[in-house]
């Protein structure tokens, strides 16, 4: 479980690589410098300024020295320099033949990896060749039909693939889910190997390596993977979805009480409001994330994670709000905190069961997503001492409310008085 869901994680990276990458070449208006009339890119010199860090071209030639965290995209990328920070990498053949003092991030068709990489190494592609001058000081994430290592990796071996041919060093464990693992004459694995394959690894007797520990996976297995998830892995889901909606709903309630107070209002005078602030947001976030990067990259770092954060938060804090429309149906039928709680099962079960309709999920989603980004950004950025006014209005009008029905109530005992005073007064009369 823990090798699929590595390299789950790392395909999600792979996408974010590519149209990062792209994004950020394409508004790179120092690229002239070193682009030619063909839009083959060529990077030469001592050094590269900090403040170009990002470039796309057809070819790609990169031969200097760069202090920053660096993106590239195009059709051929070769990076002959050294790299005093991260690489992106999202191009049809990547080759990386110089040093990267830091991590490697690249999806291409094919990457070739013939040079120096002091930290950890994540690759998402067709084909891989990691060469025998080559030399990954740390990890190695991989996802790739076909995978190649002639070379050193300094540590761990992480990978999913079709077929992994291994002739050079792994310094640390690997652990692999494959169609083929073969580990060929002259190889040294240092670590304990776990395979998870239909077919048994192929160990040749001048390899160096331990026993293997074959999780053998039939065909049939491989079938009911292919045809989707399964009745537990479903209700897993649900549950893991239902948790984390209630968490939300928890810590809204008992742990922000101005926030839980603004969803009430947000939910019953600016939920337009909140829809077209979070359909802005939507459409401009892309454009807010090129600024940030362009102006300061740590601070684009920042405004990537908070984009993620609030993606994460975005649908269960739409289902709170929203469940403020419904608690009205249940008010004079149950307290207040349980009514809350019934309202809130109601939406996350429908949020819940129309996720796993085709179509309607993404609409589903895409709605509570614009809904609760609108929401966070309103009542944070925009208009909490509004909400916070309408909020001690609707207080003094309950108060009022209060005191007309007070009123009428001691109206109501002094007429009942005044009859019972009139009616003693004509007994004593008769």
């Amino acid at each position: 479980m823990f090798k699929k869901l590595s390299v789950s994680v790392l395909m999600m990276v792979m996408v974010l690589l590519i149209t990062v990458t792209s994004a950020f070449g394409a508004t790179n208006s120092d690229i002239s410098n070193y682009q030619d009339s063909t839009g083959n890119v060529s990077i030469e010199g001592s050094s590269v300024p900090n403040t170009e860090f990002a470039f796309s071209g057809s070819n790609i030639t990169a031969n200097s020295i760069f202090d920053t965290t660096t993106f590239f995209a195009g059709n051929a990328i070769t990076l002959d320099g050294e790299y005093n920070g991260d690489v992106f990498a999202a191009a049809n053949t990547v080759t990386v033949n110089g040093k990267i003092n830091g991590n490697l991030y690249t999806g291409a068709n094919q990457v070739i990896i013939n040079g120096e990489v002091t930290r950890d190494v994540f690759a998402g592609c067709s084909d891989l060749i990691i060469s025998k001058s080559a030399n990954l000081n740390r990890d190695a994430f991989l996802a790739a039909a076909n995978v190649t290592i002639d070379g050193t990796v300094g540590r761990n071996l992480r990978a999913g693939a079709g077929n992994i041919v291994i002739n050079g060093t792994i310094n640390g464990f690997v652990e692999t889910d494959v169609d083929q693992l073969t580990i060929n004459d002259g190889a040294n694995v240092t670590g304990p190997i776990n395979n998870r394959s239909a077919n048994e690894a192929i160990v040749a007797a001048g390899a160096t390596a331990p026993a293997i520990n074959w999780e053998k996976v039939s065909k049939e297995q491989s079938i009911e993977e292919d045809q989707g998830p399964t009745a537990v892995s479903i209700l897993l889901s649900i549950i893991t979805k239902l948790a984390f909606i209630l968490v939300i709903w928890v810590l809204i309630t008992f742990m922000t009480k101005d926030f839980n107070a603004n969803t009430t209002v947000m939910a019953k005078k600016h939920l337009l409001a909140s829809l077209g602030i979070g359909a802005g947001f939507f459409f401009l976030s892309p454009l807010l994330l090129i600024v940030s990067f362009i102006i300061y990259a740590p601070f684009g770092v920042a405004m990537t994670c908070g984009l993620i954060a609030l993606t994460i938060l975005a649908m269960p804090v739409a289902a709170v709000v929203l469940s403020k429309l419904l608690m009205r149906f249940f008010a004079d039928k149950m307290k207040p905190l349980l009514c809350s709680f019934v309202s809130i099962l109601i939406i996350a079960a429908a949020v819940i069961i129309l996720g796993y309709v085709p179509i309607v999920n993404f609409v589903v989603y895409l709605f509570l997503y614009v809904v609760g980004v609108g929401f966070i950004c309103y009542n944070v950025l925009f208009t909490h001492k509004k909400l916070k006014q309408e909020r001690n209005t609707g207080d003094d009008e309950i108060l009022m409310i209060d005191e007309i029905i007070d009123m009428e109530e001691g109206t109501i005992t002094i007429e009942k008085s005044t009859e019972t005073i009139k009616r003693d007064d004509e007994d004593m009369m008769k």
